[in-house]
Formats: C-alpha cells, structure tokens, sequence
C-alpha cells in the first residue's frame, strides 16, 4: 500500500498554466496485454478492454436514461462551472458531458495517459495523477462536481477511503459528488457455479479488492461528516435476452452477457498468474457462470450513490482559519512598520 504523500504541484483547473506532459512509460506488457505498473489495477488497458468500456458506457446509458444522477442539470448549464472526473479512463463520460454542457469545464484525471492527449473540446483539460500515492493536486472546495465511476478493480479497500476523502475534500460546500459501481453480487442457485462465485470473490479479497464495494462507498462518504443526505439508487440490469421487449431490456440484456463475458476475458491474466486459477479452469468457470445467468434470468446490479456537501471538515476549516490569521498578522505588521521594526530588532 501507498503511504500517501502531498501533491508536488497545486492546480487550478482550466487555469491555462501548461499541464505537465505525459508519462508514457508507465505501462508493461504481460501475456500479450497492455497494463499500468505500480498499481493495483487488474485490467489491462489496451484497445480490447477501451471497447469493452465503451459498450458498457453505451448499455448504462440507456440503463439510467441519463449521465448522472445529481440534480445538477441547470448548475451544468451555468458559465464557469467545475466538474471533475475521477479515473477518466478513455474519458468516454467526460466528452459526452463536455459536448453536452458546453458552459461548464471539464477535468479528467487518471494515473495513465490514457485519455485523448492531444485532441479534445476547449472545455476540457487532463492531468496524470496517481490519487492513491499523492491524493489529488487541487485546493480544497475547487469543484461543483466531481464524478467517478467503475473503479472497483483499480483500488485496494483502503484506497477507497483515502480516494472518497480527497473527494470530498476537493468538492465545493453546496456541490454534489457522485459515484457508479457495481457490486459482484448474483442470486446464483445451482451450487457449482454458488461455489465458483465464493471462490472468485475470495481471490479478490486476497488482493485486498472489496467485491461489494457500494455499502463502503455510502460508509466513508458519511464517515466525511459533510454529506448529511447520502442518495443510493440501484438498478437491476438482466444478463440476457430475456428482458421486457417493452422497454428495450432484452436488447440491454444481451449487451449486457456480452459485457461480463467481455470483463471475464480481460481480468483472466491476473486471475491464472496471482490467483488460483489455471486457463482451461478459469475458461470452463466462466461458461458456467454466463449459462447459470442467461438461463435463470439472474440479474446484474449497478449502483449510483450521490451526496451534496454542506459543510467543511474540521482541518478544512482550521486550515482556512489558520491561514487568514496568518494574513492578518502580516497585515498588521504592514499596516505599523514602526512597532514591528521595535519589536524584532
């Protein structure tokens, strides 16, 4: 585990001081696989696994019928507006939002320069940032909003702690922030397929990787003590093609199967090489578990926790008080040079 240190650098977003370039050599490859070193991230990030991001973005777009859950449609319509995106990723959410709010500006961070370096909308900027080892690089109460989504296999249940805390901190008092995840969480009722789920979450654990992450999320958001109402949705997502053709479900369905194969795939180099797993075991389990799901209509489940902040935590304010003491106590030292001089020489 990281033991945090402070940022090297504060910034203000889109405050038009050239950002660091950059850095690309970051990555290594591993059974044919793009992945991020010095991190506990276990999926690769290689073109594979940006479509597969990309289609689940597309699925719980139309799952949610929108791009958050915060009643912050009107503040993202005002000029000037800050909205932060945590572990951008390929910024899917962050471009989508940045055409949609053309007023507001845009920040996404992540600690791989894996989001679009050179072309992008002017309303948004990017920053390499490692927030478990430095936290993140910006004053406290900098954004009306801050957003981060689908980080349950990038970091440790400490980690969590330390990251929700940054958020917070960096959100504006009046501000929302939100997060989206999803819990590895199946009614699963034939026992082989029962006895493999408990086997996964248990590698999971091991790595310190907590498989039901949206209880903790809401714990360490009111653990803050800044966020008095903490807002939890869920939805129950089908993992076939046996939806309501009502609504669309069964076509969502079938992305849906597509989607957890698709992320079984990509997780299966850390689950053969640091777990128990060997190939054909780890290929066999799958199977099973996509037929158990399709043929009991088992649903998938996501979860959207969004709080706005009414207060400052205690260092905050006595940061802000610390500092304006600091700038009185000069002040007045200006304001009679004569007794300053008097006293100190």
């Amino acid at each position: 585990m990281y033991r945090h240190l402070k940022p090297e650098k504060i910034y203000k977003p889109h405050d038009y001081v050239p950002l660091p370039p950059p850095n690309f050599d970051i990555f290594h490859y591993r059974r044919g696989r793009k992945y991020i070193s010095g991190v506990n991230h276990l999926l690769p990030v290689d073109d594979s696994e940006f479509d597969r991001i990309q289609h689940q973005h597309n699925i719980y777009y139309h799952v949610w019928k929108n791009h958050f859950s915060s009643p912050i449609r009107e503040l993202l319509k005002t000029e000037g507006t800050k909205v932060l995106d945590v572990g951008c990723g390929p910024a899917m959410w962050t471009l989508e939002m940045a055409s949609l709010y053309p007023k507001s500006k845009f920040t996404g961070i992540d600690v791989a320069p894996i989001y679009p370096v050179e072309i992008k909308p002017l309303n948004v900027e990017f920053l390499q940032v490692n927030i478990v080892k430095h936290g993140l690089p910006y004053d406290d109460n900098t954004f009306d909003y801050v957003f981060s989504r689908f980080k349950g296999f990038s970091y440790t249940i400490k980690d969590w702690k330390f990251v929700i805390s940054e958020i917070c901190r960096v959100c504006k008092i009046g501000g929302y922030i939100e997060f989206m995840e999803k819990d590895v969480k199946f009614d699963i009722k034939n026992d082989f397929t029962k006895k493999e789920l408990s086997r996964f979450v248990r590698n999971l654990r091991r790595k310190s990787i907590e498989p039901i992450i949206s209880p903790k999320i809401e714990q360490y958001i009111r653990e803050t003590n800044n966020f008095p109402v903490i807002h939890h949705e869920k939805r129950d997502v089908p993992t076939g093609e046996w939806g309501d053709n009502e609504y669309d479900t069964y076509k969502i369905g079938k992305s849906n199967n597509e989607i957890i194969r698709w992320g079984a795939e990509n997780i299966k180099n850390i689950m053969i090489e640091e777990c128990d797993y060997d190939e054909k075991e780890w290929d066999l389990t799958v199977d099973e578990f996509m037929r158990e799901l399709d043929e009991h209509h088992i649903y998938d489940n996501i979860h959207r926790i969004y709080a706005k902040k009414e207060t400052e935590s205690k260092e905050e304010v006595c940061k802000r008080k610390f500092n304006f003491s600091l700038l009185r106590s000069l002040f007045s030292c200006f304001k009679k040079p004569k007794k300053f001089i008097k006293k100190y020489n």
